[in-house]
């Protein structure tokens, strides 16, 4: 009885850790993904007002053309372009690292409980064989739901990833058709 009592008591205790250190993970990422926007954020608004600066120097308004032409526009586009990427390859590893911390916890909560089960079922009295056995199968199955759900967890998160990369692709080549468009019209 007091084993039981040990094991359900450390089961409890290392799910609390693998909490914690999942809840740690959790707090680390955000705030590095939030550091991350912060500082391509800063970045992208010192190159702006850097343009703008430029452009308000400037007396003859024939000066002002290039930033209105197809190459501006387009160089406007990369920086845009690189300050997504950057945000989108944070949110990336964010996920990544927040995804296997949930793994670990729920392989080690998953072992634990294994144990405890099979602890169980080993001290089962003589003559219950059919109830622990339908007991043991009831648990797989639900083990099998869980890991399901997890499956299916990892799959959404995986087709958001391929969703942003289409979209960012989308708008890159968008953009070039574009420019590509515009040169020919500003050679005219």
């Amino acid at each position: 009885m007091y084993q039981t009592n040990e094991k359900i008591t450390q089961a409890h205790q290392d799910s609390m850790a693998s909490i914690h250190a999942f809840g740690k993970k959790a707090v680390e990422s955000t705030h590095n993904l939030a550091q991350t926007q912060f500082d391509a954020s800063k970045e992208f608004i010192a190159k702006t007002q850097e343009k703008m600066m430029g452009i308000g120097k400037q007396k003859d308004p024939k000066d002002l053309m290039p930033v209105f032409t197809t190459q501006g526009f387009q160089e406007a586009s990369t920086d845009l372009m690189a300050y997504q990427a950057t945000l989108t390859a944070a949110l990336r590893k964010n996920h990544h690292e927040i995804m296997e911390k949930a793994d670990d916890a729920f392989d080690d909560a998953k072992k634990h409980l294994q144990e405890l089960v099979e602890g169980a079922i080993s001290k089962a009295p003589q003559g219950s064989e059919a109830y622990t056995s339908s007991f043991k199968m009831v648990f797989e199955a639900a083990l099998h739901g869980y890991d399901q759900v997890r499956s299916s967890v990892h799959n959404a998160y995986a087709h958001f990833g391929n969703t942003v990369d289409t979209a960012m692709t989308s708008h890159n080549q968008d953009t070039q058709k574009g420019a590509k468009k515009h040169k020919t019209v500003d050679v005219e």
